[in-house]
């Protein structure tokens, strides 16, 4: 099972700050699952690096792994990958897999050495992988019992009471 609050200390373990400042767990249509972060950090700043981060995945997922420096510091990112029936993780995704249901993004500062990310993202990834891939099964069923949508049909507007 997935808990905030047990997600939250998980990304919380991972950082080193101030170099490593941010940890991420979002979706990559760019939903914000959890974060930890520096306590000085907006929330803004974090719903900027989950932009970016999206955006750095869109570009580099056919490497499996997306790394840049920009203006905020150096971010990586890397997906949760769905697990082979022997409970292993697929090295890269395949068209058939689609995108993960979520990604990882870690940002630091500048002089913090790309291997030592690489090495932090994916021993977060691990932890994450078996609760999210039973989150991922539950996510299936409901979206395929879900009916398909109408674009000629709008939901019915309600109006407040007026007050008396």
């Amino acid at each position: 099972m997935l808990l905030l609050s047990s997600l939250h200390n998980l990304l919380q373990q991972v950082l080193s700050l101030p170099e490593l400042h941010t940890a991420v767990l979002f979706t990559p249509e760019g939903q914000l699952v959890s974060y930890a972060s520096d306590t000085s950090k907006p929330k803004d700043e974090i719903r900027v690096l989950v932009g970016v981060s999206g955006e750095v995945w869109q570009e580099t997922k056919q490497h499996g792994i997306g790394m840049v420096d920009s203006e905020i510091g150096r971010i990586i990112v890397l997906p949760v990958l769905p697990l082979k029936d022997n409970g292993s993780t697929s090295k890269e995704p395949t068209s058939d897999e689609g995108d993960p249901v979520m990604l990882v993004a870690l940002n630091a500062k500048d002089s913090v050495d790309w291997d030592r990310l690489r090495i932090s993202a994916k021993e977060l990834v691990y932890h994450l992988e078996k609760p999210v891939n039973r989150l991922r099964g539950r996510l299936s069923t409901r979206v395929a019992q879900l009916p398909p949508l109408n674009p000629n049909v709008r939901p019915p507007v309600t109006r407040a009471a007026k007050p008396r």
